[in-house]
């Protein structure tokens, strides 16, 4: 392992590296807080754990953990194990260094193999949070991802509005909605099958995000429908963005199996007013859309309520 020794005492110091790289870790060397922090912040993806004194001059250890936590955030995987070594026992030392955002402590004389026994315990509990942090991330994916298009799901779509209201509304920028919907997609599950129904969905994912502009998020919020949130966009900037997009998915036929699926879209679009509620919002999309079908479907409409 890559060993971090903070200590301002050179006797100390150097006992610690030579037991240490018996044991074969590879060993670095500060000798005050303003150093940690530098040395940390210039090697953190190098280290594995950091051995720090809990008096020392220009920035105490205590000084220079919280900045290190504060860096690294609560949540972030590469948690790196901090160990404190004090010459104190007292009680309020070792609560104030563990609330500072340390692993372990230590008192001075340091007995070896206890050291040896805490960096043993505390890299293995910084392994078992990044692997849990890992499995939540998954699992957080998991929830808001749509299975089969790889998009936004519904919820994840619905709360990214969310946030682009609030935007919009605290910085006076407009923000536009869609709601696109393949037309006649019964026909192509009934006639090809639900596989070739699914291919179709997945290809449409596709080619939005090969074509995506910055800004824009896409999500799947029904069977055959999608939602599309356009930041920054009034709403006629919105409807020719949305033609883009019409017209990217239908120019090109969809093949399944040797066969070339020919399908098109309709969208619906309206500007946010800066206060009505999210489902106001996405009804006023979805009847620009209803329009859309009822009069013939394959096109861009607008609702300028």
């Amino acid at each position: 392992m890559n060993i971090l020794i903070a200590e301002d005492a050179p006797s100390d110091r150097m006992l610690l590296k030579l037991h240490l790289k018996k044991l074969g870790h590879t060993v670095y060397e500060v000798s005050d807080g303003n150093e940690l922090i530098s040395y940390f912040l210039e090697h953190e993806s190098e280290l594995d754990v950091l051995i720090v004194d809990l008096n020392m001059p220009n920035k105490s250890g205590v000084e220079a953990v919280s900045e290190i936590r504060a860096h690294q955030g609560s949540y972030a995987a590469n948690w790196i194990p901090i160990i404190f070594l004090s010459g104190s026992d007292a009680e309020d030392d070792i609560l104030y260094c563990i609330e500072a955002g340390a692993d372990a402590f230590l008192s001075k004389p340091v007995q070896h193999k206890v050291l040896l026994a805490k960096i043993i315990a505390v890299t293995r509990l910084a392994e078992m949070r990044k692997e849990l942090l890992i499995a939540n991330a998954r699992l957080k994916a998991l929830s808001t991802t749509d299975y089969l298009t790889n998009l936004p799901n519904r919820r994840a779509f619905e709360n990214a509005l969310k946030d682009e209201m609030g935007k919009s509304k605290r910085h006076d920028q407009p923000l536009s909605v869609a709601v696109l919907d393949i037309d006649h997609f019964k026909m192509i599950n009934d006639t090809y099958g639900h596989d070739a129904g699914d291919y179709v969905l997945k290809e449409l994912a596709n080619r939005l995000i090969s074509d995506q502009r910055s800004g824009d998020v896409f999500g799947r919020i029904g069977g055959e429908e999608f939602g599309l949130i356009l930041p920054h966009t009034n709403v006629r900037e919105a409807a020719i963005a949305c033609e883009r997009y019409r017209t990217l998915l239908s120019e090109q036929p969809y093949i399944y199996e040797s066969n070339d699926l020919d399908l098109t879209v309709s969208v619906g679009v309206c500007m946010y007013d800066g206060d009505e509620k999210q489902f106001e919002l996405i009804k006023r999309a979805d009847n620009a859309l209803y329009e859309a079908k009822n009069s013939g479907r394959n096109k861009v409409v607008i609702d300028d309520a």
